[in-house]
């Protein structure tokens, strides 16, 4: 593809593969810039929705992953560290660590829903040939969380997961129109009763039915502790992306014994929520490049407002207008290189920007802007500018 995200990446200074582990990114600082503008929009979601954030270890014993069973599901996809007698793997997921939080946390169905969400850094040792740039990785971050619940609020907890993802992906440029659901539905290996299958299954259907959201079933696709509905993104060369997730978890709790006492005094197991809005960021960020071929929505651009002075006289305006932008966390910068105004401009567009602003006698004298993008020129005042842009 023309404008492939790995291109990109070196074209615009985002991003390279490091030579020195396979598999990994270094990302350069206007690279760094997008992937903590997302990550931050991401949080300031999720605190919206009552999540709280936490960090956890990177590396775990192995015997945790042989309890939680992801040892027999990923053996073949995990690091290991040390000698046999203390095996220690880097984490390919954060569920059994989520779990461990949670046993701390919630000792009673009072606390009950928890919402703990965490940007882990995750690792699978990927085969060599299976690396695919930001796509493909051995490590890289996930927008995790789980929600810890009693069975009859996993429809509200549904309902609020759809509602931020839906926010979160309009925020990106995805309209609902650009959003497929699925749900996958149990394979041969997997863990728990056919009943609970059953349950898990119809729970997840009729919870979708009852937010009028069509979907499709995919027998035989499921994780092994329980069905998923999955949300995939259609982006403008019109290919599908698999992204945000939602799965329903009747097993893991009890395979690894946590609870919460009941209102009778009882211990009860929860239902465990594994949700993802954006998956993998590295892999998202990747989508979006290819998305936009490059050109960022503004917010989340770091080449995003050029302000050009015609001349020295200019530059003073030049940095009370940028000024104004930056506070709105916008990236912005004042070119008073030597080159013509025309050369500029230019090659604030070829870095895949978005506005260039130019200021000269005609703007000064007016209180007007000169606002370009790509294809147009308007004049607007900054107090209009900046209500745009909020």
């Amino acid at each position: 593809m023309k404008n492939a995200h790995r291109k990109l990446g070196i074209e615009l200074s985002l991003f390279d593969m490091s030579p020195h582990a396979a598999g990994m990114v270094a990302w350069y600082p206007k690279g760094y810039y997008i992937f903590n503008r997302i990550e931050d929009y991401i949080r300031q979601q999720q605190q919206a929705f009552g999540y709280q954030e936490i960090k956890s270890p990177v590396v775990g014993k192995a015997e945790l992953w042989q309890l939680s069973g992801h040892f027999d599901k990923y053996r073949e996809e995990m690091f290991f560290l040390g000698n046999d007698a203390e095996a220690m793997a880097l984490k390919p997921m954060n569920c059994p660590f989520h779990i461990s939080v949670f046993e701390q946390l919630c000792p009673s169905y009072k606390s009950l829903p928890l919402r703990l969400s965490e940007f882990g850094m995750c690792h699978r040792n990927e085969p060599s040939g299976a690396l695919n740039g930001l796509l493909r990785l051995r490590q890289f971050h996930q927008d995790d969380g789980h929600i810890f619940c009693r069975e009859d609020q996993i429809q509200q907890e549904l309902s609020d997961f759809v509602e931020m993802l839906y926010r979160v992906y309009q925020k990106f440029g995805f309209a609902a129109s650009d959003i497929r659901v699925d749900i996958s539905l149990r394979g041969k290996n997997r863990a728990g009763s056919d009943e609970i299958w059953d349950r898990a299954e119809r729970i997840l259907q009729e919870g979708l039915a009852m937010l009028d959201i069509p979907f499709d079933l995919l027998p035989g696709e499921a994780a092994f502790y329980g069905p998923k509905v999955e949300f995939a993104l259609r982006d403008a060369p019109g290919r599908e992306w698999q992204c945000g997730t939602f799965q329903l978890d009747f097993v893991l709790a009890e395979r690894l014994d946590v609870g919460f006492i009941n209102e009778q005094g009882e211990r009860e197991h929860p239902v465990i929520l594994h949700r993802a809005v954006l998956g993998s960021l590295e892999r998202f960020i990747a989508i979006l490049l290819e998305h936009y071929q490059g050109k960022l929505p503004v917010w989340c651009n770091p080449d995003a407002i050029s302000i050009i002075p015609v001349s020295s006289q200019h530059e003073k305006r030049a940095n009370e207008v940028a000024e104004a932008l930056s506070a709105l966390s916008l990236a912005v910068s004042v070119d008073t290189s030597e080159n013509s105004m025309s050369y500029r401009v230019r090659h604030h567009f070829k870095r895949k920007g978005n506005l260039a602003i130019i200021i000269g006698d005609k703007e000064c004298e007016s209180g007007l802007l000169s606002v370009r993008d790509k294809k147009s020129q308007r004049q607007v005042s900054l107090a209009d500018l900046l209500g745009e842009l909020e």
